[in-house]
This record gives C-alpha cells, sequence and structure tokens, in this order.
C-alpha cells in the first residue's frame, strides 16, 4: 500500500474529515517520526512493531554487472521489527 492508498482508506473510515486535511495527518506523523528516528529515539507501535536506527558497518560488495569489487561504506539503516500479535495476524 502506498500513502494514497493509506489516505483513501483513513478517509473513508473517518468521513468527516477531508482527504486533504487525512493526507496532511499523515504527513505530519511521517515527519515525526522521521525525527524521533534521526534523533536517535525508538518508535514502538503496540501491535505494529518497532522501528529503530542501527549502524550497518562498511563491507565489500560486488558490482553484478562488471564482476568488479565494490566498497560500501559504514551506513545508518532503519530497522522494523514487527509486534509479535502482527506475525500471528500475518501468518
Amino acid at each position: 500500500m502506498v500513502k494514497q492508498g493509506l489516505t483513501n482508506s483513513l478517509v473513508k473510515a473517518f468521513p468527516g474529515i477531508s482527504k486533504q486535511d487525512m493526507l496532511s495527518v499523515l504527513d505530519t506523523l511521517f515527519e515525526s517520526m522521521a525525527q524521533a528516528l534521526m534523533r536517535g529515539k525508538i518508535i514502538d507501535l503496540r501491535g505494529v512493531g518497532r522501528f529503530k536506527i542501527k549502524e550497518r558497518g562498511p563491507a565489500k560488495g560486488r558490482n553484478p554487472k562488471t564482476k568488479t569489487a565494490v566498497y560500501i561504506p559504514r551506513r545508518w539503516v532503519v530497522h522494523f521489527k514487527p509486534a509479535e500479535s502482527l506475525s500471528k495476524r500475518i501468518n
């Protein structure tokens, strides 16, 4: 699902809120989540899962086209661990 689909689903669930207002709510939600992650905070959404930032160390990679070695620098990635209740619902 993309943001537009999520917006449409929420507008159907809450008919008193306009589509533009719901889009603003989602933009604010996602921006506040991004800001919290950039500050090193953990986002724990009960029943959904936990988002946190993890450091991924440097690595040696390989370009699949040319087969040449490529250096992949150290970087930060967002890690998501689903809640047990969500995993059970999916399975």
